[in-house]
């Protein structure tokens, strides 16, 4: 008779059993298979528009009471045309190949960038300012022989000159194929403004037709495009800020002007040196398409022929 009941209060506390709300992550969202949260129950993740998934997308309420499973990464390529350098460069293999969005792993037409040969080549990306980085995705060059990829490591840090100052990311001792994509994910993330990629130890070659990457710490272009946006809209994002370049039609200051405040924004103004560095190069590469070489931005001289004052046009001082 004990252990009859004793199996009839098991029975009701399993039943009672449930799991907390689970955790949705930056830039996902979340959908349970059933109300209850009892064990058994499972939440599914789909990341915003724009970012990128990487690991689990479910996990499942457990007997316990316990939610199992690793939460996904939903992250933002930030290092799509940033500035970039390299130990050396040879036969047109820009340190920019490796990060102008081009993932042709053939560099005959100069698609990756290139060093020489040489000890511990190395490769770097400035993002601009220091994000989080958690996941960084590399493609090799493939073809004609060129030496694999082997000993690479990867480090995130915010100097610029010393890279074993910055944290280490990852460390990848073997050989990576060539004209492939090999994803490596941070212990944890790592705050920095540059992304090294280097050959430890290794007299050779550091050739790479492509170098994503990602944080969640960033808009996504599809979540700064305006609603019914024109295809052909020129959207950027950098600092959690979206920005849009109208570079196919001129007008005066107060036209540029009004035609921001109408989407609830204003012309660029009061820039620190990571939004002027970036906003100088999302001219750079637009160039071909401005409709005019004046471009503006929010400053204004004060009234007076003899004034010599600018201001932003948010009223601080230029």
């Amino acid at each position: 008779m004990t252990r009859g009941a004793f199996f009839r209060f098991r029975i009701d506390s399993i039943g009672d059993i449930k799991c907390g709300h689970p955790p949705i992550p930056l830039n996902a969202r979340m959908t349970l298979s059933a109300p209850g949260l009892t064990p058994g129950t499972t939440a599914s993740y789909r990341c915003d528009e724009g970012y990128e998934t990487f690991g689990n997308t479910q996990i499942s309420c457990s007997p316990s009471g316990q939610w199992a499973g690793e939460l996904p990464f939903c992250g933002v390529n930030i290092a799509f045309r940033k500035p970039a350098n390299q130990s050396t460069t040879v036969r047109g293999g820009s340190a920019l190949n490796a990060n102008d969005g081009e993932k042709s792993t053939e560099h005959d037409s100069k698609k990756c960038s290139e060093t020489q040969k040489e000890a511990s080549p190395w490769w770097q990306v400035d993002l601009l300012r220091p994000y989080p980085v958690k996941v960084v995705r590399v493609t090799t060059r493939g073809c004609c022989g060129h030496q694999p990829l082997q000993d690479l490591e990867i480090r995130v840090g915010n100097s610029s000159t010393d890279l074993q100052r910055n944290p280490l990311c990852a460390w990848f001792p073997g050989t990576i194929d060539e004209g492939s994509t090999k994803t490596f994910t941070c212990a944890r993330s790592l705050i920095g403004q540059y992304v090294f990629l280097q050959l430890v130890g290794v007299e050779g070659s550091l050739s790479l037709c492509e170098v994503e990457v990602f944080t969640t710490d960033e808009f996504s272009v599809d979540r700064c495009a305006p609603k019914n946006a024109p295809a052909e809209a020129q959207i950027a994002a950098f600092a959690r800020t979206c920005y849009e370049f109208g570079v196919t039609k001129g007008g005066s200051f107060q036209e540029a002007r009004a035609y921001c405040q109408s989407h609830k924004g204003d012309l660029v103004h009061a820039m620190n040196p990571g939004q002027t560095s970036f906003i100088y190069a999302e001219l750079e590469r637009r160039k071909p398409t401005l409709r005019t070489q004046l471009v503006w931005i929010g400053a204004q001289k004060e009234p007076g022929l003899t004034s010599r004052t600018w201001k932003w046009v948010n009223g601080e001082l230029f």
